[in-house]
């Protein structure tokens, strides 16, 4: 009690102090301003990309909020992400909602099982079948997409980051491996575990033939942060072929999420060996699982074993949901003009 007395009299007379420094320069409170602690910037995609995509005039200065609010997200993109429901959305005073909706046909993987754990470079399985990585940021939602694009719970699932602590092996009928990494960056974990999961990450991209892909998973709020730049950069340093995942989708405004997708791409295009589609989906609610799906399927050349008449289905599909939003959108005009 005493202890914490003395620090509570110490902090009011440091606040006591510089309060009359104020006062003596006659109430300016600048030098007050510049010992205040930084705050931590909200866009963490690079913002000289931000720059770069903003045109400003020579004498402008925005932050980073303005920024981000300036810049004019791609018509196709937003149109995308309404059709596959991505994003959320807030309607107008005036616009209705959409009584159709896109019916996407369904894309199944085949039945996903853990078959092997590793925790050093010794335990990895033989090599045999095509692989796919999947990695990120710890609480990124790793092993959740996991389980819904296979439709099991194969992975375990926790709120608290860091769970998984080791290389965990799925195998999907024999035809390919799901690799579910360890997360970077923050975890309930201690340095020393964390500073072992990186060398044996680095040893099985590196040493990994059957290796086909690696799945970044992005927080689709945040973008890419200086943890994902280090990672990327060691996939590029080993040559090995990587693709960005927007996840979360769900959290982020329609139009703040198709500004988000145009920041990372451009990014993606000043990478080395990353696939310069970046994917967009919400492993909560589906939407977006499909196309990740159909990814993963032609990156293991099972395309045409499991796809054969889903391009059909699609162009279909699409065709009907076009038909109806152009319905929509011409009952929407003429009950705006007769306002």
């Amino acid at each position: 009690m005493a202890l914490a007395a003395s620090r509570h009299l110490h902090g009011q007379q440091r606040l006591a102090a510089q309060a009359i420094a104020t006062s003596r320069n006659g109430g300016n409170t600048q030098l007050m301003a510049s010992r205040a602690p930084k705050a931590v910037p909200v866009f963490n995609t690079s913002v000289k990309t931000l720059q770069e995509v903003v045109k400003l005039g020579k004498s402008e200065e925005l932050s980073n909020r303005q920024l981000f609010a300036r810049l004019q997200a791609d018509p196709k993109t937003v149109d995308r992400l309404d059709m596959l429901r991505l994003g959320s959305e807030k309607l107008g005073r005036f616009e209705r909602k959409k009584w159709f909706r896109y019916e996407e046909p369904e894309v199944k993987l085949p039945h996903v099982s853990f078959f092997a754990g590793a925790q050093v470079v010794s335990s990895f399985p033989q090599e045999s079948l095509p692989e796919v990585g999947i990695v990120g940021r710890s609480n990124v939602g790793k092993s959740t997409l996991v389980n819904q694009l296979c439709g099991s719970s194969a992975a375990r699932v926790s709120d608290k980051p860091g769970l998984t602590q080791q290389i965990n092996f799925y195998t999907a009928d024999n035809d390919f491996h799901l690799v579910d990494m360890p997360g970077y960056g923050f975890a309930y974990v201690k340095e020393d575990a964390q500073k072992h999961w990186l060398p044996l990450i680095e040893s099985y991209i590196r040493e990994r033939k059957t290796l086909r892909r690696v799945l970044v998973l992005l927080d689709a709020r945040h973008g890419i942060k200086a943890n994902d730049r280090e990672f990327m950069a060691l996939l590029d340093r080993t040559h090995t072929k990587y693709q960005l995942v927007l996840t979360k989708c769900d959290l982020v405004h329609r139009i703040d999420l198709a500004k988000r997708h145009l920041l990372v791409s451009q990014e993606v295009d000043k990478a080395r060996n990353c696939i310069p589609r970046v994917m967009m989906l919400s492993a909560k609610h589906g939407p977006g699982l499909n196309e990740l799906r159909k990814e993963i399927l032609h990156t293991c050349n099972l395309g045409q074993k499991y796809l054969g008449t889903h391009k059909k289905k699609e162009v279909i599909a699409q065709s009907e949901y076009f038909e109806q939003l152009k319905v929509y959108k011409d009952t929407a005009r003429a009950k705006k003009r007769r306002q």
